[in-house]
């Protein structure tokens, strides 16, 4: 069995030399940040973590949970208790999803990106959610306004329909995380909505964005944005988009009105993006998960690994190609890079939960932290998009 964590009492000066040596990605029960050791059990009370700052072992063996983590695992596990046969390569217990270990990259410490389109900061990180979770205010209705964009591919979103839902939050597995109300009137993109004109590199001329405009729409409430072709010949995959949330305290709300743009996700890409990562299309009737990986800051952060509670082919982050992202399989072990981007490929459908970790400086070592997590549902031929943003006031009790 190899070492389960390469950074034990490695000073955070090495950290990126000696960890490039540890084992690399992979697919459940092939090894690497997915791989079995067979044991499973309870922890025996070491704690894998000792040089770093921790919160602790983990309920695995030779697991740890990050220093930070208490906003989110204390509230429970529900139906994603960690599965230990996959403790050997996922050695970090991060919001009670078994995650591979961080810091393996040249640069081992989480950092935000300062140079994209959109959510880049400057600055460290902002864990400031964790330490101060933000409370859920008083419902009431706004008009969501913004631009229908395409992920990858697509250069005029038209025929896509919009439709905003509440979450359904049941704790029963056959239901928790599907559709509940829908709220507002649904939308669907022509050429008489407005353009918004993008320069990107896979479009002969601009791509033509279109502008749209959705009311009725609550705040302080788990919402989750459907995307998926209005007709039969509309070739957008339907993408399911979670962790939507508008706080009275976020900056993109207005008075009544609150910024946000959506994504669609061309036919293509469904097939092109596995392709690329695992050499062949998803299995008919399962899904994928993706998304980025934010601080509380809503800013992208590099370095981060992540991963899901349910088994997956494979865990895969994207290039820093913010117009055309694909696949980057020099990241296995690295984890999130510029756009911040991931994906979980091949995944059965149902209730999943996401959840991400990093390394930040703590004094003369390293402190490990969570970045959040995310329940979503995974729905059969389609995509599940989540983009993690700390701890968020509908996950707190």
């Amino acid at each position: 069995m190899r070492p389960i964590l390469c950074l034990r009492l490695v000073p955070v000066v090495a950290l990126g030399a000696l960890l490039l040596g540890c084992g690399g990605g992979g697919s459940d029960g092939a090894g690497g940040t997915g791989g079995s050791n067979g044991t499973g059990g309870s922890n025996g009370g070491t704690n894998p973590f000792a040089d770093l700052t921790s919160n602790g072992p983990g309920v695995c063996d030779n697991t740890g949970r990050p220093a930070n983590d208490m906003a989110c695992a204390d509230q429970g596990c529900a139906n994603v208790e960690p599965d230990c046969s996959r403790a050997s390569g996922r050695p970090v217990e991060s919001c009670c999803v078994l995650v591979g270990e961080p810091g393996r990259g040249p640069e081992p410490h989480l950092m935000r990106t300062t140079d994209t389109k959109e959510f880049s900061g400057t600055g460290a990180p902002d864990l400031s959610c964790f330490d101060d979770p933000p409370a859920r205010g008083t419902s009431r209705m706004v008009t969501m306004k913004g631009v229908v964009k395409s992920f990858a591919n697509g250069c005029d979103l038209v025929g896509v329909r919009l439709e905003v839902f509440k979450v359904q939050r049941t704790g029963d597995a056959a239901t928790d995380g599907t559709l509940g109300e829908l709220v507002g009137t649904p939308v669907v993109t022509d050429s008489t909505f407005p353009e918004s004109l993008e320069d990107v590199s896979t479009c002969v001329d601009d791509r033509k964005n279109r502008e749209y405009t959705y009311p009725d729409v609550p705040t302080e409430t788990e919402l989750v944005i459907l995307t998926s072709g209005a007709t039969a010949s509309d070739l957008w995959r339907p993408l399911y988009t979670y962790n939507v949330y508008i706080g009275e305290d976020d900056p993109d709300l207005v008075g009544d009105e609150y910024d946000r743009d959506v994504n669609a996700l061309a036919e293509d890409d469904f097939a092109t993006i596995p392709t690329v990562a695992i050499g062949r299309t998803i299995t008919a009737g399962r899904g994928v998960i993706g998304g980025e990986v934010h601080d509380c800051g809503n800013v992208r952060i590099q370095n981060a690994t992540v991963d899901v509670s349910t088994s997956r082919v494979a865990l895969v982050y994207f290039n820093a190609d913010e117009d055309d992202p694909l696949p980057d399989l020099n990241r296995d072990t690295i984890g999130t890079g510029r756009t911040a981007l991931y994906t979980a490929l091949d995944v059965n459908p149902g209730p999943v939960r996401v959840s991400a970790t990093g390394l930040i400086p703590d004094g003369d070592t390293s402190k490990l932290v969570t970045l959040g997590y995310a329940d979503v549902r995974v729905f059969p031929d389609s995509v599940t998009s989540v983009s993690l943003r700390g701890i968020r006031p509908y996950q707190l009790p």
